[in-house]
């Protein structure tokens, strides 16, 4: 009867193998980030953009009567445009 002990060559063997075939067994599966918006987002997504509208006429102004300190504005009128306007009753 012949018995071979482990010596130090066996030993790295098996540890290759063992590793190659649990390299071999793991599988890569791709993921990728998602995102979802809100429906409020969706809403304000085309909130505001229109391109035909020029104000550069009201902005100078405007400009103007704050220099000259003469510009005078209605906070309560101001923020009910807004509400108005993301409410969308203009």
């Amino acid at each position: 009867m012949n018995i071979k002990g482990i010596n130090y060559s066996n030993g790295i063997d098996y540890y290759k193998n063992k590793t190659i075939n649990n390299t071999n067994k793991v599988k890569t599966e791709r993921t990728y980030d998602r995102i979802e918006l809100s429906d409020a987002s969706k809403a304000l997504r085309d909130y505001g953009i229109d391109r035909n509208f020029d104000n550069r006429k009201r902005v100078a102004e405007v400009k103007n009567e704050i220099s000259s300190g003469t510009y005078s504005y209605d906070a309560r009128l101001i923020a009910k445009g807004i509400l108005d306007s993301m409410r969308g009753t203009d």
